[in-house]
């Protein structure tokens, strides 16, 4: 897709729809075995982040999504994973970055959780 082209509101709905269809309830013991597959150099400072995500809201619920980016070609997936209970979130990409949701990306989680 060309820059010129990109609609950031076609591409929000694309994503919320995408999150919309593959959301699960996930534990905290699921999201701590993802660690290792997500980040497999314990040094990663990445790493350290989404642990803290997890021990901060350990007790809530969580919740997982999933989306496709990237062009034909050079698809990957991206990782949203919310906690309702602290509205916040975190995306990732296995091996590769994660992130704290915010702004747009972080209502759309709410509202895709307050329509289960």
């Amino acid at each position: 897709m060309k820059p010129e082209d990109l609609d950031f509101e076609s591409v929000m709905a694309t994503r919320r729809k995408a999150v919309a269809k593959s959301i699960r309830k996930i534990s905290t013991n699921d999201m701590n075995l993802l660690i290792p597959t997500l980040l497999p150099d314990a040094a990663h400072p990445w790493r350290e982040l989404f642990q803290r995500f997890i021990d901060e809201n350990r007790g809530d619920i969580f919740y997982q999504g999933e989306l496709l980016e990237g062009e034909s070609g050079e698809k990957f997936h991206v990782y949203v994973v919310y906690c309702r209970a602290k509205e916040k979130g975190i995306w990732y990409i296995p091996q590769n970055g994660v992130g704290l949701l915010d702004g747009a990306p972080l209502a759309a989680m709410k509202e895709i959780v307050d329509g289960l």
